[in-house]
């Protein structure tokens, strides 16, 4: 099978959404390779635009049916308005960029996204309805999770280095098996154990031992 023709068989298009087509991914992660506008027009209404998210390097977590395929695209319509599909997804992605960052320097990194089924954006100002949706979320972005209140932390990886940092090993030891992040990440605590989680820093040149036995941040 080509790649073109894979991409005809995963490629989510503006009718099959507007039919109720509910995508196939619930949560997903995957690394984003572009980001595509495109003018939708829509009978009787004004054309909008839709943005095409396209990943790689899929994995599935959670899916309505099985999805092997290693790309996947998200149509989501494009909205100034922070209680849109466009607005819910921007704004997780905003907690884990500086503030000098957008969307553009996402490409190329690793995104978790979930969707957030029954999602109320408002009311319909005819009926009073709840309008609802499945907007989507990121969730982390190359390594930087964000949290339950929608702040940024740092992944067990960053948390174990900013511990090591200042200290022996054997007091790193002690603080990383005690941390709660840490504590999480079961393969985390093997390389801790087996000393290959210093040892790569070392090698990457991102920290350094001194006379002392004590680790500091390379350059510090």
């Amino acid at each position: 099978m080509t790649t073109e023709n894979l991409k005809n068989q995963v490629d989510i298009g503006a009718g099959q959404l507007q039919e109720g087509f509910q995508h196939p991914l619930v949560e997903f992660k995957g690394t984003l390779q572009d980001y595509v506008p495109e003018t939708v027009d829509q009978e009787g209404r004004k054309s909008r635009i839709r943005v095409n998210l396209q990943f790689g390097d899929v994995e599935a977590i959670r899916t309505r049916e099985p999805y092997p395929f290693p790309i996947a695209t998200l149509p989501i319509n494009f909205s100034n308005q922070k209680n849109s599909g466009w607005g819910v997804f921007s704004e997780s992605v905003a907690v884990l960029l500086s503030e000098d960052q957008d969307i553009k320097d996402c490409v190329g990194k690793m995104m978790h996204l979930d969707m957030e089924e029954g999602h109320v954006y408002g009311q319909d100002r005819n009926t009073g309805e709840d309008l609802v949706g499945n907007p989507w979320k990121v969730v982390e972005l190359e390594g930087v999770v964000a949290g339950k209140a929608g702040v940024a932390i740092p992944t067990a990886k960053d948390r174990a280095k900013e511990l090591l940092v200042g200290k022996t090993r054997a007091e790193f030891n002690k603080a990383a098996y005690a941390d709660p992040i840490i504590r999480k990440d079961t393969s985390l605590q093997r390389a801790i154990t087996d000393k290959s989680f210093i040892t790569s820093l070392v090698q990457l040149g991102e920290v350094e031992e001194d006379e002392n036995g004590v680790f500091r941040a390379t350059g510090s």
